[in-house]
């Protein structure tokens, strides 16, 4: 497991390095969702909408919006394919995605359409643990993230 600090990112797990979303392979399917570091950064989740079931995304395309305390915006799918599951609990409850990131905080489960090619440009491995500490310190200098004294998350 990589880890920095407060924030863990399982070493099963793939992540798209800009938008700091998850991807979990599972029986044929993605179970994705925001890493632990993105949403702390992002801030304490307020609202999620997601598309449907049966809707297509492409990689790097928004599945539906998201607005934080210190974000607005979309949520990008880390791989292409359909939408196949929607997590229910974290559109009525969506600080669940701050509060358990990789398990009750998922967002949405897709069946893949090119998985292999998708997969490759993500972080995964021994790759996570160096990108993890380079987000933290860039992040923490730039500002866009609150000294470790001052966070809310872990």
């Amino acid at each position: 497991m990589a880890q920095v600090k407060e924030f863990f990112l399982p070493d099963d797990l793939y992540y798209d390095r800009k938008e700091h979303i998850w991807a979990r392979l599972e029986h044929g399917g993605v179970r994705v969702g925001l890493d632990a570091f993105g949403a702390c950064a992002a801030g304490t989740v307020a609202y999620i909408k997601l598309l449907p079931t049966g809707r297509q995304v492409q990689k790097g395309r928004p599945f539906g919006p998201m607005e934080a305390g210190k974000y607005v915006g979309p949520l990008k799918a880390p791989v292409s394919g359909t939408v196949v599951e929607v997590n229910r609990g974290v559109l009525d409850n969506p600080k669940l995605v701050n509060a358990d990131h990789y398990e009750r905080g998922w967002v949405v489960l897709l069946a893949p359409v090119d998985l292999d090619e998708d997969l490759a440009d993500l972080a995964h491995g021994e790759d996570v643990q160096p990108w993890l500490e380079e987000e933290v310190r860039d992040y923490e200098e730039t500002g866009k993230l609150k000294k470790e004294d001052e966070r809310e998350c872990g």
